[in-house]
């Protein structure tokens, strides 16, 4: 994974650390939602729609050599 230098403060998703403006991070995707896109569940009478998405999350210098983030 290549490493950024981050421009502002920011969180660690793994360690809860705190990444200080001008540290190496490095950014990996999680995936929030079930794999089938668009797939209809009820709760309680209310017709929800599932979506399938990734978003971004910060992991600091330290997380990524450990876990080898690739």
């Amino acid at each position: 994974m290549k490493l950024k230098k981050s421009r502002y403060k920011r969180t660690c998703k793994e360690c809860k650390s705190t990444i200080n403006k001008g540290d190496l991070y490095g950014q990996k995707t999680i995936a929030l939602g079930s794999k089938k896109d668009g797939q209809n569940e009820t709760y309680d009478g209310f017709a929800v729609t599932v979506h399938y998405m990734r978003i971004p999350v910060d992991v600091c210098k330290t997380c990524c050599e450990v876990k080898s983030c690739k």
